[in-house]
C-alpha cells in the first residue's frame, strides 16, 4: 500500500488531524549537511541509513486543540575522534515533540514563553529537512572514544620543557 504522505512535501495540518504516522529510512547521501561532518566515502554514504518515524496528533492545550508532531530517529554515524583522529562510530538519536502553530510570526511571538519546540503549519512541510536539522543538533559537542588515549607522539610532547620556562629565569632578580 502506498502512503498518502510524502516526506518532502507533507501537509502537516492534515497529517496531525488524522493522527497519522509515517516511517522511513533515509540514506545519509540525501542529508548533505549531516554527511559533510562524517568520515566516509560516497559508497559508505549510500550504505549509511537513518531510520525514522513521524507521528501526528491533536492535543488539548492552552491554545485550544493543538496539533503536535513527534519525530524519532536513529543512526550510527562514522565520525572522527577529536583526540586520536581515528574513526569513531557514534550513535545519534532524536526523540522530540513539536507543537505546531499557524505561521512563522506566531512561532516567533510564542517562542520566548514556550517550553516546547514550535513549528509553523505548512501544506508542504519537508520532514527530511527537519530530520537533518535535528540530527545535527543531536551530535555531541566533543566527539571522542569513551576510553581514548592521546597518541604516543603527544606523550613525548608533554615531557618537553615549557617553551617559556627560560623566560622565568630572566624574570628572577639578579643577586647583588
Amino acid at each position: 500500500m502506498v502512503s498518502p504522505w510524502h516526506p518532502h512535501a507533507l501537509d502537516i495540518a492534515r497529517f496531525t488531524e488524522q493522527s497519522a504516522s509515517l516511517e522511513g529510512v533515509t540514506p545519509l547521501a540525501e542529508l548533505p549537511r549531516l554527511g559533510s561532518v562524517c568520515d566516509l566515502s560516497q559508497a559508505e554514504a549510500g550504505a549509511c541509513q537513518v531510520a525514522w518515524t513521524l507521528r501526528g496528533e491533536i492535543r488539548s492545550g492552552a491554545h485550544g486543540q493543538e496539533p503536535w508532531l513527534c519525530l524519532v530517529a536513529s543512526v550510527v554515524l562514522p565520525l572522527t575522534c577529536q583526540r586520536c583522529l581515528h574513526r569513531l562510530s557514534q550513535p545519534v538519536t532524536v526523540d522530540r515533540w513539536f507543537r505546531l502553530v499557524a505561521d512563522e510570526a506566531t512561532a516567533l511571538a510564542q517562542d520566548d514563553d514556550s517550553e516546547e519546540d514550535l513549528l509553523a503549519l505548512s501544506a508542504s512541510f519537508d520532514v527530511v529537512g527537519l530530520l537533518e536539522d535535528e540530527l545535527l543538533l543531536a551530535l555531541p559537542l566533543i566527539l571522542q572514544h569513551p576510553d581514548c588515549q592521546p597518541p604516543a607522539s603527544q606523550a613525548l610532547v608533554d615531557d618537553l620543557p615549557h617553551p617559556f620556562a627560560a623566560l622565568a629565569a630572566l624574570k628572577r632578580p639578579q643577586g647583588g
